[in-house]
């Protein structure tokens, strides 16, 4: 068993020569290209999917492997599951017995494990010596397919192999990248059973429901432990994740289907950014109780960074509904929505959360 843990960014085909032109000036340990083919199976109540767990035939070259990843944890972009591995032969399929050697599961269907999607994609690899840390970065461009179904995959990965998860972070934050870019909290397996399942696109979330939710969770619990910070900073860090993709992935004729659907999405980040410009003192005082060393980094580089962004982001978000109040123009509202979200300035916003989350 292994514990992967690795940033996952969602990029465009033309990120490709910036990323090989940042990662020219490090020492180059390993550099190779590969076409990789992978099944994901699961039995026909996708048992395996509501245990958050997904099963992978990975064919490499000559070579093929079983992969069943388990239930994890992901904030932002950083994705921290453990990975079991065993190869298979040739024509071999993946069977239950297969996959009780792979993970004490206690009760498995009886029913014979299926193919449910595939994604095939060109792999470019390199692993790279960062100080201490060594790095493995993956260029990932190619397609997930269900039945007649096909979604695009670019994106890259970047595992930590050895070394910090601070140098991890110090990496990725150099990338040269201005757009176009940002953290992704869904895995190929999750966007394969989305994609399986028709992703169910014919509705938003209700934020002003989950954000009524949240602050009725607050108010009932009303801490200022050390606890509460770490719990409040994770759970905000999800919600705006959730916020993300949904505003990037959801169609724009969803998202802009009326003017009440597009205020209540934009609306949703303005009550996120309100919400922390409002209580920067409770990270002030959580950081009171945590590590000395990690409060005096957060306290001196990653709280600043980010109460300067809660207020920069509030203010552009207060212009964008301005704007779409004299507008009306619920497509160009969107569209302006997305580009914020997928700067440069959104993409260190988002290592400084996922920094947070992780002080101990």
């Amino acid at each position: 068993m292994n514990t992967e843990i690795e940033l996952k960014l969602a990029v465009t085909p033309q990120a490709l020569p910036l990323l090989q032109q940042y990662l020219n000036q490090f020492n180059l340990l390993e550099n190779k290209t590969v076409f990789l083919k992978n099944t994901y199976y699961d039995y026909p109540d996708n048992f395996l999917a509501q245990q958050k767990m997904g099963l992978r035939v990975r064919c490499e070259n000559d070579q093929r492997t079983l992969t069943l990843k388990t239930d994890g944890d992901v904030r932002g972009g950083l994705h921290l599951r453990p990975e079991y591995d065993l190869p298979l032969a040739e024509n071999e399929s993946p069977t239950t017995e297969r996959l009780n050697t792979l993970y004490p599961f206690r009760d498995l269907p009886q029913a014979p494990l299926v193919p449910i999607f595939s994604t095939n994609f060109d792999r470019t690899l390199w692993r790279i010596q960062f100080e201490r840390a060594q790095i493995e970065a993956a260029f990932d461009q190619g397609k997930i397919i269900s039945n007649n179904k096909t979604q695009p995959i670019c994106e890259i990965e970047f595992e930590l192999k050895t070394g910090s998860l601070d140098e991890l972070f110090r990496f990725v934050a150099d990338l040269p990248f201005e757009r176009d870019i940002y953290f992704s909290g869904a895995s190929k397996a999750l966007r394969g059973y989305r994609l399986s399942e028709g992703d169910k696109a014919g509705s938003a979330f209700d934020w002003p429901t989950i954000w009524r939710r949240f602050l009725a969770t607050e108010n009932a619990e009303n801490r200022q432990s050390a606890v509460d910070f770490r719990e409040k900073s994770a759970c905000l860090l999800k919600i705006e994740q959730q916020l993300i993709e949904e505003t990037l992935s959801k169609p724009t004729a969803l998202l802009a289907s009326n003017f009440v659907q597009t205020v209540e999405q934009v609306g949703a980040f303005f009550n996120l950014y309100h919400y922390y410009v409002e209580n920067i003192e409770l990270w002030e005082n959580g950081l009171m109780s945590v590590n000395q060393v990690e409060n005096e980094l957060a306290a001196q580089t990653i709280l600043p960074s980010l109460a300067a962004s809660h207020r920069a982001l509030q203010e552009e978000i207060k212009a964008l509904i301005r704007f779409h109040s004299e507008s009306r123009d619920n497509v160009q509202t969107i569209e302006k929505l997305r580009a914020l979200l997928t700067d440069r300035d959104y993409m260190m916003r988002m290592i400084n959360l996922m920094r947070l989350t992780l002080i101990k």
